[in-house]
């Protein structure tokens, strides 16, 4: 999958962030299995929907692609809790990619529940 297959899906719950850590979108579907509305993320730190307990290993991984552009997790399937809208955390399968909104560095993500 490229990353402008993952920006357009409809189906599957999508969120976009820019190279600074901020949210960018969200689509219906991410709203819908996990209780955000866009108004709530667009604008604000990736952070928010990442548990207290993962945000430092998050932030590191972050920050050392940012300097190196060296990713070890791109392009995987991840299973990551994400902190719901109610403050309640769910298991999720998490496909993250790196590309261009733009002409912008951006990353995407699908991140789908576990049932």
């Amino acid at each position: 999958m490229t990353f402008e297959e993952l920006i357009t899906i409809t189906d599957k719950p999508v969120i976009a962030a820019d190279i600074n850590g901020i949210i960018t979108m969200i689509n219906t579907a991410f709203s819908k299995d996990f209780g955000w509305q866009a108004e709530e993320l667009v604008g604000k730190p990736l952070t928010i929907i990442i548990p207290s307990a993962l945000r430092d290993a998050h932030q590191l991984g972050f920050s050392a692609y940012i300097s190196t552009g060296k990713a070890s997790l791109l392009g995987q399937h991840l299973d990551l809790e994400i902190e719901n809208s109610d403050g309640s955390l769910s298991l999720a399968d998490h496909y993250i990619l790196s590309g261009e909104i733009d002409g912008k560095k951006s990353f995407a993500a699908s991140i789908s529940p576990r049932k």
